[in-house]
């Protein structure tokens, strides 16, 4: 592929990474999805999605986020209903999206070196979650009977999607310096 196919980042003034995790009750998932967020020489913001090569524009981030991911979830939908999720497949394949990628990757390594990483702040952000949820007693309990039944539970987990964005995770790199 040559440089000239690739979506250009050089001017690009990012200032933050995001994912996106769509819940499916059919019998295909999407993957978590990846976004960055770039303040534009006009002040606006664009938020691109690395996967499908969407873009949204807004003049304040939390707008352009929601609107990607309205766009994102329309997209889904799009290609679900009409072609079929080997688009998607298609779609990733594309390197056009490769210099995305690398900032992209970049910016979360230099968070994770921090302990800050996007992953590990999801799966925080759910233990926390869970955590709060139940008491000691009940936790005791539920050690007790995953050690019994690990495989059945995970599995059980598994099959319980829906069909609902269930996640954005956007890191702001601005507001961490």
């Amino acid at each position: 592929m040559d440089d000239n196919d690739r979506v250009p980042v050089k001017d690009k003034n990012f200032i933050g990474i995001g994912k996106l995790v769509f819940d499916s009750n059919a019998e295909w998932n999407i993957p978590h999805l990846h976004f960055m967020v770039d303040k534009t020489a006009a002040g606006n913001f664009e938020a691109t999605l690395l996967e499908f090569g969407l873009v949204s524009w807004a003049e304040d981030i939390k707008n352009a986020i929601a609107s990607l991911t309205r766009q994102t979830h329309a997209h889904i939908i799009s290609v679900t209903e009409k072609t079929g999720f080997d688009e998607f497949i298609r779609e990733v394949d594309d390197h056009v999206m490769d210099d995305y990628w690398r900032e992209y990757r970049k910016r979360d390594f230099t968070l994770a070196r921090e302990g800050r990483d996007l992953s590990h702040e999801m799966d925080s952000r759910f233990l926390r979650a869970v955590r709060a949820m139940i008491s000691e007693d009940t936790e005791k309990r539920i050690k007790e009977i995953a050690d019994l039944n690990a495989e059945v539970i995970i599995n059980a987990f598994n099959k319980s999607y829906s069909a609902t964005l269930s996640t954005v995770t956007f890191y702001n790199l601005e507001a961490a310096a």
